[in-house]
């Protein structure tokens, strides 16, 4: 199942929106091929909106990571937007608090580059 989105570009920051409402199983292949695409253009700065997110599962947090380390092996790097507990208490369990940049909203996420 190919994950909705949206994405503009702001300077040379692209802000990825996720527009659905999970990032599972069914459809991390989609974010991991998109989020590569991106990076493969030359876009590595990106702040991946996921105010819209309400459910994520290994394979999400699988997707998230996979594009983190690409923007980070093209010399960029992603950070994330979202406030949503489930999301955050994925992030916890998995120990990858101190990989994850979270801000509140994609204004101070832009602001961190």
């Amino acid at each position: 199942m190919e994950i909705q989105t949206s994405i503009r570009k702001q300077d040379d920051i692209i802000v990825f929106t996720i527009t659905d409402r999970e990032v599972t199983h069914n459809n991390s292949a989609s974010l991991k091929e998109k989020l590569f695409l991106e990076i493969a253009d030359g876009n590595k700065q990106i702040v991946l909106d996921m105010l819209n997110v309400k459910e994520m599962d290994s394979s999400g947090l699988g997707a998230l990571l996979f594009g983190k380390r690409q923007a980070n092996n093209a010399g960029g790097n992603v950070v994330f937007v979202s406030e949503n507990p489930h999301v955050q208490t994925m992030i916890r369990i998995a120990q990858l608090s101190h990989v994850f940049e979270f801000y509140p909203t994609v204004e101070d996420a832009l602001k961190s580059f």
